[in-house]
C-alpha cells in the first residue's frame, strides 16, 4: 500500500532538511524520517556552490528515505523569499445572472486571473486570496454556496525563479523524484503559524534565519508584500568573530549573553567557557556590535512597513520567528520599542518541536498535507 504521508524538503540558509511524515492526532504530526545536512547557503538569489547544494539535498533525501524505509516520487520544496516574486491583482468573472457560486467558479477565477502575471524567468507556483467580492460589494472569506451574479477577488499570485525551480528539479530527479511542488515559505508559515482570526488583521512575519531574513506582510490568506535580505544570527556572529578573533562556536555563546534593554554596569563583562578556557568580554562593547546590526535591520523593516503597511498601521501586528535573533534576551520588547507594534514570537505547535528555527519546516509539512488532501478531494469530484 502506498504511503499516505508527504515528503518535504526545507531549503534553509545554512542547512537542508528532508522530512517524511503524516498528520497525527490533535493537530500534531507523525514523523517517519528526518535528515538535516549543513551546506554553503545562498545570497542575492544564487547558491554559493551548486555542487555543494546537490550533495546536501541528495544526502538529506536519501537518509530520510532509508531511515523511514519509505520512498516517494513526490516532494514539496520550500522556496526562500529571495527566489519569489509576488503579483497582487483584482479580477472578477460575471455569470450573467445570480446563482450559487461553486468551487469550480472559484478555481476559474484564480485561473483566469493569471493573465498578465506570467513573466520571463519565473513560473507561477501558487495563488491565494486576500478576499473575495460579490455583486453587492460584500467581501467574504468563502464564497462557495453564496448567491451572486459576479465573483471577484483580490488575489496574490506567487512566482518562483526558474533558476531555483529548474536546479532543484534536476537534483531531485537523481533520487527518483518525478513531481516537485514548490511552496513559498512565507505563505506556508502564515497559514500554519497564524490562526484564521489573526490573519483577518494585517500581520508582518519576520523570519530571521542564520544568514537570510524574510519579511512578509499578510492579510486574509493573501500576501501583500515580501522582502528578503542577507541578515541573520550568522551575521551577528561574524561581526563578533571579526572583532574578537574568536571561533564561531564562541561567538554564538557570546551572542546568547547579550540582553536588549539592559544597561550594563560600568566595567561589567560577559563570561563564556571556551575550548581555550574561560573568556571575558566587555559588555558595553559587545552590546554595541550586536545592537548596531540588529537596529540597522529593524530600520529596514520600518521602511518596509512605511511603504506597504502605513494605511493600516494601527491594526498591524508583528510576529518574529526563525533562529537568528529570537533567542536574544529582551528582543521582543526591543522590537516593540523600535517598530511600535505588538510583537509575538512564533513557534511550531508541535510537542518537542517548539523552536523558532523549526517554524519553516513544520509550516511546510502542514502545507503539504493540506495540499495533498485537497488534491485527493478534487480527484473524486466529477
Amino acid at each position: 500500500m502506498a504511503y499516505k504521508g508527504v515528503t518535504v524538503l526545507d531549503i534553509g540558509s545554512s542547512a537542508i532538511t528532508a522530512l517524511i511524515g503524516e498528520k497525527g492526532v490533535n493537530g500534531t504530526f507523525s514523523l517517519k524520517g528526518q535528515s538535516t545536512v549543513p551546506y554553503e547557503g545562498f545570497s542575492e538569489g544564487h547558491f554559493f556552490d551548486e555542487k555543494n547544494l546537490e550533495g546536501a539535498i541528495l544526502e538529506a533525501v536519501t537518509d530520510a528515505f532509508e531511515s523511514s524505509e519509505i520512498t516517494s516520487n513526490e516532494v514539496y520544496v520550500s522556496v526562500p523569499g529571495v527566489f519569489i516574486s509576488l503579483d497582487n491583482k483584482k479580477y472578477k468573472i460575471a455569470f450573467g445572472k445570480s446563482r450559487k457560486i461553486s468551487q469550480k467558479d472559484v478555481d476559474k477565477l484564480f485561473e483566469d486571473g493569471k493573465s498578465g502575471v506570467k513573466k520571463d524567468g519565473y513560473e507561477i507556483i501558487g495563488s491565494t486570496e486576500i478576499y473575495f467580492a460579490l455583486d453587492d460589494s460584500r467581501k467574504v472569506l468563502n464564497p462557495v454556496g453564496v448567491t451572486s451574479s459576479i465573483l471577484g477577488g483580490a488575489i496574490t499570485y506567487i512566482s518562483c525563479e526558474k533558476y531555483f525551480a529548474d536546479l532543484i528539479r534536476a537534483i531531485l530527479s537523481k533520487c527518483g523524484v518525478k513531481t516537485v511542488n514548490f511552496v513559498y515559505v512565507g505563505q506556508a508559515e502564515a497559514e500554519y503559524l497564524l490562526t484564521r482570526e489573526e490573519r483577518d488583521f494585517p500581520s508582518l512575519i519576520l523570519d530571521v534565519g542564520y544568514i537570510t531574513s524574510e519579511i512578509s506582510l499578510h492579510y486574509g490568506n493573501g500576501i501583500l508584500a515580501e522582502y528578503s535580505e542577507d541578515f541573520g544570527g550568522g551575521y551577528l556572529m561574524g561581526h563578533l568573530v571579526g572583532a574578537y578573533e574568536i571561533s564561531l562556536k564562541d561567538a554564538e555563546s557570546l551572542k546568547r549573553q547579550v540582553k536588549f534593554g539592559n544597561q550594563p554596569e560600568a566595567n561589567s563583562v560577559y563570561v563564556i567557557n571556551s575550548d581555550l578556557g574561560q573568556m571575558s568580554f566587555e559588555c558595553e562593547a559587545v552590546n554595541d556590535i550586536v545592537y548596531t546590526e540588529v537596529d540597522s535591520f529593524l530600520g529596514r523593516v520600518s521602511e518596509f512597513i512605511e511603504e506597504y503597511a502605513k494605511n493600516f498601521f494601527d491594526s498591524l501586528k508583528v510576529y518574529l520567528t526563525g533562529g537568528g535573533i529570537s533567542y536574544l534576551k529582551g528582543i521582543k520588547a526591543h522590537l516593540l520599542a523600535r517598530l511600535d507594534c505588538p510583537v509575538e514570537i512564533l513557534v511550531p505547535k508541535v510537542p518537542l518541536h517548539t523552536k523558532p528555527e523549526e517554524a519553516s519546516l513544520f509550516s511546510l509539512i502542514d502545507y503539504a498535507i493540506r495540499d495533498k488532501q485537497k488534491k485527493k478531494k478534487s480527484f473524486f469530484i466529477f
